[in-house]
C-alpha cells in the first residue's frame, strides 16, 4: 500500500466527467481515424472478430507526431466519449525526482491497476465495497498516455525511457503483468531518429506505429479559416497568414491568434464589428515573439552551427600563429603558454547534451579513426603531429572533457548510434 502510494505521486487520473475537452475543439486529421478505430477494436475485446484469427492486440499503441498538435486532447476526448478513464504522467513530480521515476517506471506500469484503484478512492470515491467489487468485474479498461515531450531524456541522464520500456518488456513475465493491468497504453513520440534506434524491439511490444504527418497548406488554411467563422468580428489575410506559418502545427496557430487578438487589445481594444490583425500576427512572427517549435529547432541548430564554425576559425587562427611566430617571441611567449591558454578559452566554452551528441556524431562519421588515435596520444600526454593537430582544430569540444577517456566514450557512443541508424536503413 505504502509503495503504490509512493508511485501514485508520478500519476493523475481523469475520471470521464472530470474531462473538460470537447469533440469540437478538436481540428480532426485523417490519421486520427485510424487511433479511434484501433481503440474500439481494443475496446470491443471480442474473439469473434475476425482479425483475431490473425492478430492477438496488447493494447500499446506507439504514435510519432510533431510538437504543437491536439493529440493529448483528442485521447481524452476518447477516453470522454467511452466513458474510461484516462491516465497521465504529472510531470511537475517527475522533474522533483526523475532517477526515482526512472528505476521505479516498471513497478508503476505493472501495479497500475491497483494504483490507479486506491488513488481514486484516496480522492474521495464513495462507494460500499459491494460497489465496489462489481464495478471492478465490470471495469473497462484504462487509457495511459506516456507524453515524451514532458518526459524527455534531458531528466534521465539522456537514457531512454522507450528504450527502457521495449527492454524490461521484451520478456514474456513482465509482458504479461503490464497486460493484466487491463490498461490501454497509448506512447506518443516526438523523435523519430529514437524510434529508428529501437526498431529491432518496437513491433514485438507495440501492436501500430502510426506517424501522424504535419499539416499542409490546405489544412492551415482551413483551421484559420474556421476560426474566423467562429469569430466574425475578427479578420486576418488568410492567405498571408497560411503561407507565414508553414510547417507549424493547430496549437500553435491558435496560440498566435490569441496572442494577436490580446496585443490588438492592448493597443487599441476590440470592437464589436471588425478587428482586423494580419500586421499584429505577421510581426510577432517576424520579430520572434512567438516562436514555434520548429523555428525555435531551426535557430538553435543555426547557434550550434555558428559556434563550430567561430571555433574552428578561432583554432586555425591561432594554429597558424605557432607556425609564423619567430624565434625571438617564442621565448617570451612559449607555444606551451598558448596551447595552455587556448585550452583554457576552449573549456570555457559551455554545449547543451543534445548538441555535444549532434557534434561528436558529426566527428565520428568523418574522423573516427583518426580521432581514436589522437585522443590515445592525448591520454598518454604523446606529442601530436601536424595533421593531428589539423584535425584536431575542427572538433575542439574534445578538449573540453575533463579527461581524454571522456572524449573517448563520447567518440565510441556516437559511432554507435551512426551504426545504428545506417543498420536501420539497410545501410553497411
Amino acid at each position: 500500500m505504502n509503495e503504490n502510494k509512493h508511485l501514485s505521486r508520478f500519476i493523475k487520473v481523469l475520471e470521464p466527467s472530470d474531462i473538460e475537452v470537447k469533440r469540437e475543439d478538436i481540428y480532426y486529421r485523417e490519421k486520427y481515424q485510424e487511433i479511434i478505430e484501433y481503440i474500439k477494436l481494443l475496446l470491443t475485446n471480442s474473439q469473434e472478430l475476425s482479425i483475431y484469427k490473425y492478430f492477438q492486440p496488447k493494447g500499446n499503441l506507439l504514435i510519432n507526431i510533431n510538437p504543437g498538435t491536439d493529440i493529448i486532447d483528442y485521447l481524452k476526448v476518447i477516453a470522454s466519449n467511452f466513458y474510461i478513464r484516462c491516465i497521465q504522467l504529472k510531470e511537475s513530480i517527475i522533474l522533483e525526482s526523475p532517477s526515482d521515476f526512472f528505476d521505479n517506471f516498471q513497478a508503476l506500469l505493472n501495479n497500475l491497476d491497483k494504483i490507479t484503484t486506491e488513488k481514486s478512492a484516496i480522492e474521495g470515491e464513495k462507494e460500499d465495497s459491494e460497489q465496489q467489487k462489481s464495478k471492478n468485474k465490470e471495469d473497462k479498461k484504462k487509457l495511459i498516455i506516456i507524453d515524451q515531450k514532458k518526459i524527455s531524456k534531458k531528466y534521465f541522464k539522456k537514457q531512454s525511457l522507450l528504450s527502457k520500456f521495449l527492454t524490461l518488456y521484451r520478456e514474456k513475465e513482465n509482458l504479461n503483468k503490464l497486460l493484466a493491468n487491463n490498461i490501454l497504453l497509448v506512447w506518443i513520440n516526438y523523435d523519430y531518429d529514437e524510434i529508428i534506434e529501437n526498431s529491432d524491439g518496437i513491433y514485438d511490444l507495440f501492436d501500430l506505429l502510426i506517424s501522424i504527418p504535419l499539416i499542409n497548406d490546405m489544412e492551415r488554411q482551413q483551421i484559420l479559416s474556421d476560426f474566423m467563422e467562429k469569430n466574425p468580428e475578427i479578420s486576418f489575410n488568410l492567405d498571408s497568414i497560411v503561407e507565414h506559418t508553414k510547417n507549424w502545427e493547430v496549437k500553435e496557430i491558435y496560440k498566435l491568434l490569441k496572442i494577436a487578438i490580446l496585443k490588438h487589445y492592448l493597443q487599441a481594444e476590440l470592437n464589436t464589428k471588425s478587428n482586423e490583425i494580419t500586421d499584429i500576427i505577421l510581426h510577432l512572427i517576424e520579430s520572434g515573439e512567438y516562436i514555434p517549435f520548429n523555428k525555435r529547432h531551426e535557430l538553435l541548430s543555426r547557434k550550434k552551427s555558428q559556434i563550430q564554425k567561430d571555433i574552428k576559425e578561432k583554432n586555425m587562427g591561432e594554429i597558424n600563429k605557432f607556425k609564423k611566430s619567430p624565434p625571438q617571441e617564442m621565448s617570451e611567449n612559449s607555444p606551451e603558454a598558448r596551447i595552455k591558454e587556448l585550452l583554457e578559452d576552449i573549456r570555457e566554452k559551455k554545449y547543451s547534451d543534445f548538441m555535444l551528441n549532434q557534434l561528436y556524431e558529426n566527428a565520428a562519421s568523418e574522423h573516427y579513426n583518426e580521432l581514436v588515435i589522437i585522443i590515445d596520444k592525448l591520454e598518454k600526454k604523446e606529442p601530436l603531429e601536424t595533421n593531428d593537430r589539423k584535425i584536431l582544430s575542427n572538433y575542439p569540444f574534445i578538449l573540453n572533457e575533463s579527461k581524454p577517456s571522456r572524449a573517448q566514450i563520447h567518440l565510441e557512443n556516437a559511432k554507435k548510434r551512426i551504426d545504428l541508424i545506417k543498420k536501420s536503413f539497410g545501410k553497411k
